[in-house]
């Protein structure tokens, strides 16, 4: 299953009330685990401290952790962790990690600060870079757990979608292991159907439908309607048995059908990224950009 798919709007939704719902319950068991924590160090130091301190320390850093979710969430959509193109989007999480960082530690210090002058004192962060510095390694760590969180969520909604549009999809009818019409028998290089098996069961898929196809070792999977399916074929032979004015080669490891191609951004190093209609990315290398480009004119 791939997380740079679409999800259903509906779903997304839900899966992010709850996403935020989730962390806001841990974020907030591990700020009360802190705050006793505090209380008790320093009274085993033997400084009596309000509690109203430690609190406002860990309360203000999971209001400003908590409100930076969304923002990692639309970078992950702009950088997707998903096989064959995660080395690509690493350096730009790595990079994010600097201005997640700086806003949450300048966003608790202002909490902070107002607090401590609604209680009549003054907070004292301290000189900033050396303990931003310190903060920043906390950061690091927070943010790759908020990110694999974000994706574990992400993946339960794709996989929520596949189940409803499983039951939900009544033109692909159940099929027996028979060659179906349409479907090559490796005398017609075209094919206009093809027979996919999901959960134990085959399904007849019109060629036209298939958004891309991607390559998975001895296997590919068949992106059709916003669900993936799994064919035992290698991508090249695949594609020898696909129109050639429909389907395209745009990396080593993907096919996609021109007419769901919304538009191409530029990418890095001279590579480019395809946008699907459904809002899924797939990057186009430059060995195959001379094909796509004729194919399009």
């Amino acid at each position: 299953m791939d997380s740079a798919q679409q999800l259903n709007p509906a779903t997304a939704r839900t899966v992010f009330l709850w996403q935020m719902a989730f962390l806001a319950v841990l974020l907030s068991a591990n700020a009360v685990s802190n705050i006793f924590t505090a209380i008790d160090d320093w009274g085993r130091g033997g400084t009596h401290l309000a509690a109203w301190e430690p609190a406002t320390w860990e309360i203000s850093s999971i209001i400003c952790v908590w409100l930076l979710v969304p923002a990692i969430g639309w970078w992950l959509k702009q950088f997707p962790i998903v096989h064959g193109g995660w080395l690509r989007s690493l350096p730009a999480h790595l990079i994010a990690t600097l201005p997640y960082s700086l806003l949450h530690v300048g966003g608790m210090v202002l909490l902070r600060d107002l607090v401590y002058r609604l209680m009549g004192t003054h907070y004292d962060f301290g000189a900033w870079w050396p303990n931003w510095f310190y903060e920043y390694r906390k950061d690091f760590v927070s943010y790759w757990l908020l990110l694999v969180c974000i994706v574990a969520f992400r993946l339960y909604g794709l996989w929520k979608d596949s189940r409803e549009s499983l039951a939900t999809a009544p033109q692909r009818q159940p099929v027996s292991s028979e060659p179906a019409p349409g479907e090559s028998t490796g005398d017609d290089p075209s094919l206009e159907r093809l027979i996919v098996r999901k959960l134990n069961r085959e399904y007849i898929i019109a060629v036209t439908d298939v958004d891309r196809v991607e390559a998975d070792g001895n296997y590919v999977n068949v992106y059709a309607q916003g669900n993936a399916y799994p064919r035992r074929e290698s991508l090249a032979a695949l594609e020898k048995k696909l129109d050639a004015r429909r389907f395209v080669r745009v990396h080593r490891g993907h096919l996609v059908n021109v007419d769901r191609i919304r538009e191409i951004q530029p990418w890095d190093h001279g590579d480019y990224r395809i946008v699907l209609q459904d809002g899924t990315c797939v990057n186009l290398s430059r060995r195959y950009r001379a094909r796509l480009q004729h194919l399009l004119r």
